[in-house]
Parts: structure tokens; C-alpha cells; sequence
């Protein structure tokens, strides 16, 4: 039987759950859309490589992805650089002229069944 893959891209931002990368750095409450579905070689499949990838987004104030770091790690360096890859594609959901750039999370699960 081929496993198919379900991979879950919580690009909801975990209900606008924030995350300030330090006390200083203001967090935004733009949702984040149209994220980028990494993409999950067979191989990994085959394998039942697994895990759930947590990020640190720095959304500008254009709405686009400035930065992404690794907050909570799959365990898997793999699917934790194809998480950053992918969040660096998404772009907010709408662009106000008063926004800030601020942090935000992210989350990937991949997940064989």
C-alpha cells in the first residue's frame, strides 16, 4: 500500500498566536496566507519521516516574509529546512499602510498515513 502524505501547512499563524523573537521587536496580527507547500520526496515517505516544524516568521510591513527561524524543531533536520523554505513564501493577507513589521508563528506538519 503507498502511504500518502498529509501535510497539514497551519498557515492560520495558530490563531494569530504571536511570537516576539525578543521583548523589543513588536508582533503583527496580519494572517498569514499563501504559504508555500513544501515539497515531501518520496523517499521520505517510503521512510515514514514524520514531525511537526514550528517557525518564527518576521512578517514586513509590505506583508511579505523578511525572515523565519526554527522556533520548536520536527526533530528532523530535513523537514525543518523545507519548513523555513516554504515559509519564506508567504505573504500576508492584506497589506495596511499603518502595519509594522513584527513577528508571527508558523506551523508544518507532515504526517504519513
Amino acid at each position: 500500500m503507498i502511504a500518502k502524505l498529509h501535510l497539514i501547512a497551519i498557515a492560520s499563524v495558530l490563531s494569530l498566536t504571536t511570537f516576539a523573537a525578543n521583548a523589543a521587536e513588536p508582533t503583527v496580527r496580519q494572517k498569514l496566507v499563501n504559504c508555500g507547500v513544501p515539497h515531501y520526496p518520496k523517499a521520505w515517505v517510503d521512510d515514514e519521516v514524520q514531525g511537526t516544524v514550528r517557525l518564527a516568521v518576521l512578517v514586513g510591513a509590505d506583508g511579505s516574509v523578511k525572515d523565519a527561524k526554527v522556533v520548536e524543531s520536527s526533530g528532523r533536520r530535513m523537514l525543518d529546512k523545507a519548513s523555513l523554505r516554504a515559509g519564506a513564501t508567504c505573504k500576508a493577507a492584506s497589506k495596511d499602510r499603518d502595519s509594522v513589521a513584527g513577528w508571527t508563528t508558523l506551523q508544518y506538519k507532515w504526517v504519513v498515513d
